[in-house]
C-alpha cells in the first residue's frame, strides 16, 4: 500500500504546474460569467475587465506560494468512497481518514472554492471593493478549474495510460486553436441561487470526472488516426471528438460562476454596488 501511495504522490506533484483551460480559456469563461449576471447586478459589469484579466492570478501565484497548486484540482477518483458513489465532503473528516499529506497531494479544489466564496460574501458585506474584486477573480479561476475534466482525475496528464502530455494538449493547445469557435458557442443563461456552495462544487467536479473518459478516448483515437500527436490533423480530430463536452463545460463554468457571484451578493444582503 505504501508503494502505491508513493507512486501516486510522485505522479501527482507535477500537476501543480499545469494550467486549466490556459490563460485564454480562463479569461473567456470569466468574461462570459460577468455577462450572465442578472440586471439587478448590472453595475457590477463595469469590473468585467478586471475580473477577466485577474482570473489567471491564482496560476501566477503558484511559483511564490507552495500551497496554491493544491487548490486547483482534486484527484477525486483516488478516494474509495467516490468510486463507490459516495464522498466525504468534510475536509477534516477526509484528513482523518487519509491524513493531511495525502489529502493535500490529491488536491483541495472544492474547499478552496468554498472558502473563496465565503470570503467574497464577507467582502460584499463589508462593501470592500478591492477585496471583492480579488475574491471574485480567484473564484472565477477555481470554478473554471473544477469544470476541466483533467483537474478531477488521478490520471490528470495521461501518465498512467501512455498518453503523457494530454493535459496541455487538451486544455491549452486545442482550446487556443479553437478559441474563436468556443467564444461563439456561448448561449445566454440565467444564474440561480446556490444554497450549499460546497455541495454545488462537488456536483460539478463529479460531472467533470465522469466526462474525462471522453477526453482520453479522443486522444487515443486522434493518435491512432494520425500516428502523431501535436499535429493539425491530431487537433482537428481531438476537437471533433471533444467539442460537445468542451462547449458544455465552458458554458457550465461561466453560468456556475455567475451563479456563485450572484449568490454571494444575495448572501451578503444585496449591498448597493454603487456604494462599493
Amino acid at each position: 500500500m505504501k508503494k502505491i501511495i508513493y507512486f501516486i504522490l510522485t505522479v501527482t506533484i507535477p500537476f501543480n504546474y499545469l494550467l486549466a483551460w490556459g490563460n485564454e480559456g480562463h479569461m473567456l469563461i470569466a468574461r462570459k460569467a460577468v455577462d450572465f449576471l442578472p440586471e439587478e447586478m448590472a453595475y457590477f459589469k463595469q469590473w468585467a475587465s478586471y475580473i477577466e484579466i485577474h482570473s489567471v492570478d491564482p496560476d501566477n501565484r503558484k511559483s511564490s506560494d507552495k500551497s496554491e497548486g493544491h487548490k486547483h484540482y482534486i484527484d477525486i477518483d483516488f478516494y474509495k468512497e467516490f468510486n463507490r458513489g459516495e464522498m466525504i465532503y468534510n475536509l477534516e473528516e477526509l484528513k482523518k481518514a487519509y491524513n493531511d499529506s495525502i489529502v493535500n497531494e490529491m488536491g483541495v479544489l472544492p474547499w478552496a472554492t468554498a472558502e473563496t466564496y465565503k470570503n467574497l460574501v464577507l467582502a460584499f458585506k463589508e462593501k470592500n471593493r478591492d477585496k471583492f474584486l480579488i475574491y471574485a477573480s480567484d473564484l472565477a479561476h477555481y470554478v473554471a478549474d473544477g469544470h476541466q475534466p483533467m483537474h478531477s482525475v488521478i490520471n490528470y496528464d495521461g501518465q498512467m495510460t501512455s498518453q503523457k502530455g494530454l493535459h496541455s494538449r487538451y486544455e491549452i493547445h486545442m482550446v487556443n486553436k479553437y478559441l474563436e469557435e468556443l467564444d461563439k458557442s456561448f448561449y445566454s443563461q440565467e444564474p440561480y441561487y446556490v444554497s450549499d456552495p460546497l455541495s454545488f462544487v462537488f456536483y460539478y467536479i463529479t460531472n467533470s470526472n465522469l466526462l474525462s473518459c471522453i477526453v482520453f478516448d479522443a486522444d487515443n483515437l486522434a493518435f491512432s488516426e494520425t500516428g502523431l500527436r501535436e499535429t493539425d490533423d491530431y487537433y482537428r480530430i481531438l476537437w471533433f471528438r471533444t467539442r460537445y463536452i468542451t462547449v458544455l463545460q465552458v458554458n457550465s463554468a461561466a453560468n456556475d460562476l455567475a451563479s456563485m457571484i450572484y449568490s454571494a451578493w444575495l448572501d451578503a444582503g444585496k449591498p448597493n454596488l454603487k456604494d462599493l
